[in-house]
């Protein structure tokens, strides 16, 4: 009796701890920007995927094997501050490049917005799509964006659902991070005020520090 009793208990067990092992698998997204926490100095990189130009699932962690990696997140093709911030950055990549460091930016764009924004700017550093918002999660960035938002940007002709594929209607907080070869943060910097971006010659500046 005593041995059936253990074993129904564990069955139960394992019942009750699947959905939760499941739920714990989806992305954490934040009710809104300022309550994202992100990843910190000191913290490792996860280790999640993003998809390339192809549509091939990339792991971060192999994207930054190699050496010190700046790593940018942002809004979107569709968002011109994240057009102007990336202008900056393409200025920036041959320095970025001489100091034997690569740059890498990822979005909740689709592949193909991907691939067309790389285009449209003639972006000399690869694009990633995270149109699940799953590194966004992973790194703490991904918020969700109100109903009134969503509203106002489509007044604006800019529909998220058809940028990203999903209706998770979420956004990552804009971030820039410098990484080592095993994925620890060497610098970290975000702000849930997407306007505010870190401009090139401070990542520069970071960068230098780091080597």
């Amino acid at each position: 009796m005593n041995r059936f009793l253990t074993a129904s208990f564990a069955l139960i067990s394992a019942a009750l701890c699947t959905p939760s092992i499941a739920w714990s698998e989806e992305p954490v997204i934040a009710p809104e920007a300022k309550a994202a926490a992100p990843l910190e100095t000191g913290d490792s990189i996860p280790d999640v995927t993003v998809h390339d130009a192809e549509g091939e699932k990339v792991s971060l962690r192999s994207l930054v094997k190699d050496g010190p990696t700046v790593i940018v997140f942002f809004r979107g093709s569709w968002c011109p501050i994240c057009t102007r911030h990336f202008q900056d950055l393409i200025k920036i990549h041959p320095e970025v490049v001489k100091l034997g460091a690569r740059m890498i930016a990822i979005s909740p764009d689709t592949v193909e917005n991907s691939a067309a924004n790389t285009k449209k700017l003639k972006t000399p550093f690869p694009l990633y799509s995270d149109s699940n918002v799953a590194a966004a999660s992973s790194f703490g960035l991904a918020f969700r964006v109100d109903d009134a938002t969503i509203k106002k940007y489509k007044g604006f002709g800019i529909d998220l659902e058809k940028a990203s594929g999903h209706v998770h209607h979420a956004l990552p907080v804009p971030a820039v991070y410098i990484v080592d070869g095993a994925g620890k943060v060497l610098y970290a910097h975000s702000n849930p005020d997407y306007t505010k971006r870190l401009d090139g010659a401070t990542i520069l500046k970071e960068l230098n520090k780091v080597r």
